[in-house]
């Protein structure tokens, strides 16, 4: 047996190792667009001030705690592939808010699609509810999205894990 191969033994394990690590890469892929912009959205709504909560529709009081979960539904521009191209995101919400101890029963809750332009500040724009609600949903998003905007959240789980979050981090404390 050579020097060489007598001391590259552990080349192979080596190899083998940085090739799985790699497969779980490209199995688990980098974070989705998406989900990083839904995210954000997320954010920005729960961080938004008690003024800017009644601006959206809603009445949080300071003492409230809010939790929100989002979905993306599109971007401007719609063929961004990096979140700092990204303008405009639209997607559909649900926030809740109450004061620690307060029942998910009693929570304020509000629902829908939301138009949040990535400047600083974050301007967030929801349609206000009452008489002539679908036409203003209708004006404020492109058309490819307003089907969407008016069923809800496709992936069923987000309101679920909000309700749990709120259980457990509002209700419970």
């Amino acid at each position: 047996m050579t020097a060489v191969r007598r001391n590259a033994w552990w080349l192979l394990p080596e190899l083998l190792a940085l090739g799985l690590v790699a497969g779980l890469f490209a199995v688990a892929g980098p974070t989705d667009l998406k989900d990083v912009l839904a995210e954000r959205v997320a954010v920005i709504l729960t961080e938004s001030s008690p003024a800017e909560h009644h601006q959206h529709g809603h009445d949080v009081a300071a003492e409230d705690t809010v939790l929100c979960t989002a979905e993306t539904m599109g971007t401007e521009p719609a063929d961004a592939r990096r979140v700092q191209d990204v303008r405009v995101v639209y997607a559909y919400f649900f926030c809740a808010a109450g004061e620690p101890g307060q029942p998910w029963d009693f929570a304020a809750r509000i629902s829908g699609p939301v138009v949040v332009e990535l400047t600083d500040p974050p301007q967030v724009r929801i349609a206000e509810a009452g008489l002539g609600y679908p036409d203003r949903v209708k004006a404020m998003l492109p058309d490819q999205y307003e089907a969407w905007a008016f069923g809800g959240f496709r992936d069923a789980s987000l309101p679920t894990a909000l309700q749990r979050r709120y259980l457990d981090e509002v209700a419970k404390a």
